[in-house]
């Protein structure tokens, strides 16, 4: 027999990206996505959702409809843009957060997104590393309160920084959002822990579909993300005079427009939640 040795081999780098995906994707993850219900709380209390069969139901819409347009793009944008590109990812943040109606989602957005900024920054620090571009930039300016932080935006680079590819950093995120969705009908007494799996695995292949075109629309809507782009150029850039370079922050021929939700019934329960005398979740 060979002879054994006291520590592991080295895990292949293919391998790494999948790992750390599953560390963010893991709900016992300290950046506070456990105090979020999604927007699920405000429509159990308003009667608009109950029981396991429409649980399952809302998660796909609020999938479809919510999260995929405004944080999934988010994400997908910010997974994509490399080094160079702060201009832009400041510029997504603040749209990002214009989209999102009601002061809670706004305040669990970014709460989420510091959190999880910190706790990655330290990480790093702990390990002897430090954080790559653009994410170190995009840190930096979040410290400075000069951009709000928003989860999506942050998760897109974090994920970016550790090999996962657009699609799959979205497809992450959006898992992460099912697996909490769930956790929370658990605890609102609206499914059991079967039935939590059930809406889970149900959504996997909405999931699917939703993180590729969530990269085709980021690709349309930030200039320089496409396939072909580089970090100086990208559909509907605008030259800046005497420079021979493009304004950073300009929108790809889509626009700022298309990106956000289409939920209106979702914000309105949203907004009746921020003032109930009870609740459990920040949203």
């Amino acid at each position: 027999m060979p002879p054994t040795s006291s520590s592991p081999p080295p895990a292949p780098r293919s391998l790494l990206p999948f790992l750390q995906a599953m560390t963010y994707a893991d709900s016992a993850y300290p950046s506070g996505r456990y105090t979020l219900s999604h927007g699920l709380e405000g429509l159990v209390q308003a009667h608009r959702v109950q029981g396991a069969d429409e649980v399952s139901s809302a998660l796909a819409d609020h999938l479809r409809y919510t999260a995929a347009p405004g944080d999934g793009v988010a994400t997908a944008a910010a997974a994509t843009a490399g080094p160079g590109r702060i201009a832009v990812l400041i510029d997504l943040d603040h749209e990002l957060s214009a989209t999102k109606v009601t002061h809670e989602l706004r305040r669990a957005s970014t709460r989420v997104g510091r959190q999880m900024l910190q706790v990655t920054t330290e990480v790093e620090r702990r390990l002897g590393g430090e954080l790559p571009e653009p994410l170190l930039s995009y840190a930096a300016a979040v410290a400075a309160k000069e951009t709000p932080g928003n989860q999506a935006v942050v998760a897109g680079l974090v994920h970016r920084a550790h090999g996962l590819t657009p699609r799959d950093a979205v497809a992450t995120e959006l898992t992460g959002l099912a697996v909490g969705w769930a956790g929370a009908a658990l605890r609102l007494r609206q499914c059991d822990h079967i039935d939590a799996q059930v809406v889970i695995t149900a959504a996997h292949p909405v999931i699917a579909g939703l993180a590729v075109q969530c990269v085709q629309v980021a690709s349309d809507l930030v200039p320089g993300t496409g396939p072909e782009s580089g970090p100086e150029s990208g559909p509907g850039s605008v030259p800046c005079p005497g420079s021979g370079h493009v304004y950073a922050n300009s929108p790809g021929r889509r626009g700022w427009r298309f990106l956000g939700r289409a939920s209106p019934g979702s914000d309105l329960a949203s907004a009746a939640h921020e003032t109930a005398p009870a609740r459990l979740f920040m949203s």
